[in-house]
């Protein structure tokens, strides 16, 4: 690996040979996942299901089946175009020169997990404290809801109840 600094900081950064590697999944990913979109067409289905309830012979249970497999469908075909923007997102990094640095805290995310997860644009830390709706380090102090504004709104929503209730 090679020592990339930047603002007195050192940084290790990707190879030659991991950021090829890492593209060469990213691209295999997005190709399955086109095709797989692909494959299953689109349908509103509300205007699916109209036809299952139209016919005579139709047993509950079958068309209960049917509705499942659709919302099914439908449900992997939303995450599949989910992940396509993640991988192009992340072919977008690559393509910017940020691939592989955090974009909260600026850090190097692990090849280890750039492996695993070749899409990643936290690292394991900055991703569990985004899950969690913690603020990132990087953040704005002006852009996020202070924790007394959202007590405030807490006490409102608390007292809003109690006033329902002694209706």
């Amino acid at each position: 690996m090679k020592i990339v600094k930047e603002k007195g900081e050192k940084k290790m950064a990707l190879t030659k040979e991991q950021e090829m590697h890492l593209k060469e999944m990213l691209l295999n990913m997005k190709k399955y996942k086109t095709e797989r979109v692909e494959e299953r067409p689109k349908e509103d289905l509300q205007e699916s299901t109209g036809e299952l309830t139209n016919g005579v012979d139709n047993h509950l249970a079958d068309i209960a089946t049917e509705q499942y497999e659709r919302e099914r469908d439908e449900t992997i075909r939303e995450v599949d175009e989910r992940l396509i923007q993640q991988v192009d997102e992340a072919l977008q990094r690559m393509e910017d020169g940020t691939y592989g640095i955090c974009v909260d805290t600026g850090e190097e995310i692990p090849y280890e997990r750039l492996k695993a997860n070749p899409y990643a644009k936290r690292t394991a830390k900055a991703q569990e404290r985004f899950e969690k709706g913690q603020p990132s380090q990087k953040a704005d102090r002006a852009t996020q809801p202070s924790r007394r504004i959202d007590e405030e709104k807490t006490l409102t929503v608390d007292s809003l109840k109690k006033e329902q209730d002694a209706f």
